[in-house]
């Protein structure tokens, strides 16, 4: 968290913080979540308690009067803390991640998966992570050689999508090789020659 990123407070738990998000459409896919240790804790009970116990199904950060609705797939939801502050100001402060697990482990079976991105990382290569995500979903072996053509063929037929609902440090793209459509396509590019295996 740098000292300059502009903080959302949550309207459900004011006194927890969110410093950055990635949502498609209204359904959180990440949140990045600060608080003090019992602020953070009580959060995670709200999130496995049943919903006619006062459990929550979503949550809206809001900041300069602007509010953005969220909706958690509690199914799907994995949870990382990733650091403690032991001394603030304000004591002890942890970060805690909530993500849909497709972000960590791709659903193969259906060959679904996010993708997230930090913009203010230099070192990251977007196009290298998602080349790699894209050969682990796809039904059959990608040649390298056939990235430009197959990632085109993928944007085309809305099997890769951006993210549109992101904070000013992220983004993030959905895909689905799971469209009947793409296979035919690329399998029709293979038989054309158009995909080459050398």
């Amino acid at each position: 968290m740098s000292p300059a990123t502009p903080l959302w407070r949550l309207e459900e738990a004011p006194e927890l913080f969110l410093d950055s998000y990635v949502a498609d459409g209204d359904r959180a896919v990440f949140l990045s979540l600060w608080g003090r240790d019992t602020a953070i804790h009580e959060l995670m009970a709200k999130l496995t308690l049943p919903i006619a116990e006062g459990g929550w199904t979503g949550i809206t950060p809001q900041r300069d009067g602007q509010s953005v609705p969220l909706q958690l797939d509690r199914e799907r939801l994995a949870k990382r803390t990733t650091r403690t502050y032991r001394q603030t100001r304000f004591g002890s402060l942890l970060n805690l991640w909530l993500f849909d697990q497709r972000c960590q482990d791709p659903d193969r079976a259906n060959r679904q998966c996010y993708a997230i991105f930090n913009e203010h990382d230099s070192r990251q290569d977007k196009s290298a992570m998602l080349w790699s995500r894209l050969r682990d979903l796809a039904a059959f072996p990608l040649l390298d050689h056939w990235r430009p053509t197959i990632v085109q063929l993928l944007l085309e037929h809305g099997a890769i999508r951006m993210l549109d609902q992101t904070s000013e440090c992220l983004s993030g793209v959905w895909i689905d090789l799971s469209l009947a459509s793409v296979q035919d396509a690329i399998g029709q590019l293979i038989h054309a020659g158009d995909l080459a295996t050398q």
